[in-house]
């Protein structure tokens, strides 16, 4: 018989690492034609890095995209970063782009200052433009001074980094303390089909909501939370590498008829994610990381749905057909 249920889960995750020593760098170089070269070594792992540096650094500059570009080619020469991992690299990198972008302006400041006799405290910036306060019709666009600086033998470069701060020490009493400055939720909704003759479970539904605070490119982060859909019903229902892990200290699957992964088929019938933008002040325009919770939601939501639906325990993943029949039957034992 196919029996029905619904599972709810609720989930929070630090952006970066806890406990401090988690900094980036991020260096701003202007060119000859005006454009900037933003230098940070963080990965492009398909989670939109790219993009998302690009629209922070044109934000800060108040200039386009098309005028930026991220160049993280070489490990060897781009500025520091500590690692692309722990739903760090928006608010990290992003951080520290703000920083260097801050030290940039102040440097078109003095520099154009110093064209046109002006001290750098009497000069502005607006929208890719360095001008005289009182003046604005004086004044120098990127482009111009991109070809005065470079020409002229002047290397104008910003420099920014960003630390999170470590987190405070525990209360001695309550052993509580704030492991992340900032920290994003999120929470699953998920109907299941499962079949009590042959323990296969079917997720028909799944509903998302994620607070990552300021969703900086609302596509990318809806794509991002279709991908950890597919990765979280894996983990729930397919993949398995950990029974014999232990014993061999190797992983015992070598192919994905093994190693199962869902398909097209797999994936359930309606799904939808929203996002919830609870502005953080401690993250680049109130952001907060997205990148592994979005595949932490579905588990237990699925195994807590198994449960309503024939009320057994699943106390480890993946939820197998064999795993489910198990804990029926010894449950009808009883």
């Amino acid at each position: 018989m196919i029996r029905t249920g619904r599972g709810i889960s609720t989930i929070y995750y630090p952006s970066g690492f806890n406990g401090g020593g988690d900094p980036d760098l991020v260096s701003l170089r202007i060119k000859p034609d005006g454009t900037i070269d933003v230098s940070n070594a963080s990965c492009e792992m398909g989670q939109g890095l790219k993009n998302v540096v690009v629209q922070i650094t044109a934000e800060r500059l108040e200039i386009e995209p098309g005028q930026i570009n991220f160049d993280n080619t070489n490990s060897d020469t781009a500025a520091f970063s500590m690692d692309t991992a722990g739903t760090r690299s928006t608010v990290i990198v992003g951080n520290a782009i703000l920083a260097a972008a801050d030290d940039l302006i102040g440097k078109l400041k003095a520099f154009v200052g110093e064209k046109l006799g002006v001290p750098a405290a009497e000069m502005s910036y607006e929208k890719g433009r360095t001008f005289i306060t009182t003046q604005p019709e004086k004044g120098m666009t990127l482009a111009e001074i991109g070809a005065a600086s470079n020409y002229g033998g002047v290397f104008l470069m910003g420099t920014g980094g960003y630390l999170p701060e470590p987190a405070p020490p525990r209360d001695p009493e309550t052993g509580a303390t704030l492991p992340s400055k900032i920290m994003a939720y999120g929470s699953c909704v998920a109907d299941v089909e499962v079949d009590d003759e042959t323990g296969v479970v079917r997720v028909i539904n799944l509903y998302n909501c994620y607070d990552m605070g300021t969703v900086i490119n609302p596509l990318q982060a809806e794509a991002q939370a279709d991908g950890g859909n597919i990765q979280g019903i894996g983990m729930a229902l397919f993949e398995d590498l950990a029974p014999r892990f232990p014993e061999r200290m190797e992983p015992y699957a070598d192919s994905f008829t093994d190693y199962i992964i869902p398909t097209f088929m797999d994936m359930p019938q309606h799904s939808a994610t929203s996002f919830y933008e609870n502005y953080d002040p401690n993250g680049p325009y109130g952001a907060k990381g997205c990148g592994e919770m979005v595949v932490d939601t579905q588990s237990p939501a699925i195994v807590n749905a198994i449960y309503d639906a024939v009320e057994v325990v699943v106390d480890s993943l993946p939820a197998t057909p064999e795993k489910v029949l198990r804990l029926i039957k010894e449950k009808k034992s009883k």
